[in-house]
């Protein structure tokens, strides 16, 4: 004999409704619930087809109790129909009919149980709806686990295809943008062909191939630290710095981008030396992408304001600029790998989307914190980052 299975009784009693046109066999299964130990049963009755499929159909009860014989139905045909509609409660068909062949039949329909009258006792009555509720419960607590496992492979699935999907435009972008710079590459190498190496037209197009080839060296030199951190292969070098040596140090190599885009950087940085340890060329890195991105975002015309604060054990440099602004809904991707965000009419100065991930993760592994701030398109931007300082001797 297995264990008897229980049920939580707390709430109350359990609900069963017997479907028998029979209102003799009605008093017989209170009877047979009234003598069950407890007496944990609530019976309610109808003797009609319709009503009864109803209430299965609705779930009105915990279980129910199904006679086989309803006038010129069957409660075969009442199952079927029940089950093609959809129910959750689990359902015992009884019978006086001894046929092996009924007992199948009403199985394969749907019948949690089947029960014969003859013989009928109480606890074996208890013992079959106890079992069914049972059963009932744990189907539908595994079809919940299944839907909730089948809506999570769902969204990895979406996260895939939306992975996949980033990969394929960043591979895209990536052959845009080193083209670009080689096209006024190989236009100026022309031109210098034409010219018959004259003085100024020599400089003029040598400064430009130099500035693109620069662009080639930083978009290359941008994947390559993406890969580094990307496989944990990146290695800082800290040395004891000082906030001002890495401001004038950003400034001066951004100086000529934040010019050509007619730009004018204001600085706020106070004498008294704000001294931290740190990979020099890494968080020069840092401000000049900033800087650089400022540039980028910018109409010839406005500002870039670069402000230093000291605060006690840390230190927070402020780069703001009038430009275009970002939507409140990209702020949050902001600093995603790969992320492009559309912050001008022109595609063309949007780069491969490096800058801003790298920045964040090279001020993270310096144990500082960088955020992005933006009242919205046409206010301009806010880039706040936090870095420890080194405590005085």
């Amino acid at each position: 004999m297995g264990t008897e299975p229980k049920l939580d009784l707390s709430s109350g009693s359990i609900r069963v409704l017997l479907i028998d046109d029979d209102e003799d066999d009605r008093f017989l299964t209170e009877e047979r619930l009234g003598d069950v130990p407890g007496r944990p049963y609530t019976l309610d009755w109808t003797p009609h087809y319709a009503e009864g499929l109803e209430a299965i159909c609705t779930g009105t009860h915990d279980a129910y109790l199904l006679d086989f014989r309803l006038g010129a139905r069957t409660g075969i045909e009442l199952l079927r129909e029940s089950r093609a509609r959809g129910r959750a409660a689990p359902v015992i068909l009884l019978t006086g009919q001894a046929h092996s062949q009924t007992d199948l039949e009403a199985l394969d329909a749907g019948a949690d149980d089947y029960l014969e009258k003859a013989g009928l006792t109480s606890a074996l009555l208890d013992r079959a709806i106890r079992y069914a509720l049972v059963q009932s419960r744990a189907a539908a607590e595994l079809e919940r686990k299944v839907r909730e496992r089948t809506d999570e492979l769902a969204r990895v699935n979406e996260a895939l295809r939306e992975a996949d999907r980033r990969k394929d435009e960043f591979l895209a972008l990536l052959a845009h943008e080193l083209r670009n710079p080689l096209t006024p590459i190989l236009n100026a190498l022309e031109i210098l062909r034409l010219a018959n190496d004259s003085g100024d037209t020599v400089r003029r197009q040598r400064e430009r191939m130099e500035r693109q080839v620069a662009q080639l060296k930083r978009l290359v030199e941008d994947l390559l630290d993406v890969s580094r951190i990307t496989t944990g292969k990146l290695r800082l070098a800290p040395e004891r710095l000082t906030i001002q040596e890495l401001i004038d140090s950003a400034v001066d190599m951004s100086r000529s981008q934040l010019e050509a885009a007619k730009l004018e950087l204001v600085l706020n940085v106070p004498a008294e030396q704000v001294v931290l340890t740190g990979d020099r060329v890494r968080l020069t890195q840092v401000l000049c992408n900033v800087l650089n991105n400022a540039a980028k975002f910018t109409e010839p015309g406005g500002r870039v304001f670069v402000s230093v604060a000291p605060h006690p054990g840390r230190v927070t440099v402020t780069i703001r600029d009038t430009g275009v602004g970002i939507a409140e809904s990209v702020l949050p991707q902001l600093f995603g790998l790969f992320t492009q965000v559309d912050r001008t009419l022109s595609r063309s100065q949007s780069g491969l989307g490096i800058g801003l991930a790298l920045v964040r993760r090279l001020v993270e592994m310096h144990g500082g914190t960088v955020t992005a701030h933006s009242d919205g398109p046409g206010t301009g931007a806010t880039f706040t980052i936090h870095l420890p300082v080194t405590r005085a001797a």
